[in-house]
């Protein structure tokens, strides 16, 4: 499950439960954090589009399994080559390719999905699922939009340099496009851990 579907239930997943039978909320809850990820075989020629055919000179390595998946792309670990690690000041990466496809088919999948769960009847009234599918349509166009990602990982990246709390990874301008961004790696823990911090984290 990839494109509008899992984002749909990804934003369902998260609303209340109560209302909703034991068997959807479990199915909403397993789509939250999980998607299916497509081998690189298949994405070589959306990263040749986005990137040109020579793009792997371009780097020292790339993990050909992903390290993420989600509904509209997936990340793949790789190392710049020498030359673009001058140019850009790093050498881990984080590399995001979008799933050949994904942008020209939202508004139609959305469309299909909300006759399909209003004439299945299997969610309860409540769950303002015309709002869901307004907010998922407008998301999912946003996060199709590599170039304004970069955009703003650069503007923020500047509004943001001096601050002593907030790290934002530098984007690596010759390695994107509008179906590839690549940005410095930046290690983390899942969110799931907040829980446990303390309220000044």
């Amino acid at each position: 499950m990839r494109g509008a579907a899992l984002k749909l239930g990804q934003m369902l997943s998260i609303q209340d439960s109560k209302s909703m039978s034991p068997e959807i909320a479990e199915v909403l809850q397993r789509v939250q954090n999980s998607a299916n990820y497509v081998p690189m075989s298949q994405l070589e020629k959306a990263v040749d589009r986005g990137l040109g055919k020579g793009w792997r000179c371009r780097f020292a390595s790339f993990s050909e399994e992903p390290f993420a998946a989600a509904s509209i792309g997936q990340v793949h670990e790789a190392h710049l080559s020498d030359s673009m690690q001058e140019k850009c000041g790093f050498s881990r990466a984080a590399v995001k390719v979008q799933y050949p496809g994904v942008a020209n088919s939202i508004d139609s999948d959305l469309d299909n999905l909300q006759s399909l769960l209003v004439m299945s009847k299997l969610l309860p009234r409540g769950m303002y699922l015309e709002n869901t599918i307004r907010v998922a349509r407008k998301e999912l166009h946003w996060e199709c939009d590599y170039l304004r990602e970069a955009e703003a990982m650069t503007k923020f990246g500047e509004l943001l340099a001096d601050d002593p709390v907030f790290v934002v990874p530098r984007l690596a301008g010759d390695l994107s496009s509008s179906m590839v961004l690549t940005a410095e790696f930046m290690d983390g823990v899942h969110m799931k851990h907040a829980e446990g911090y303390s309220q000044e984290v």
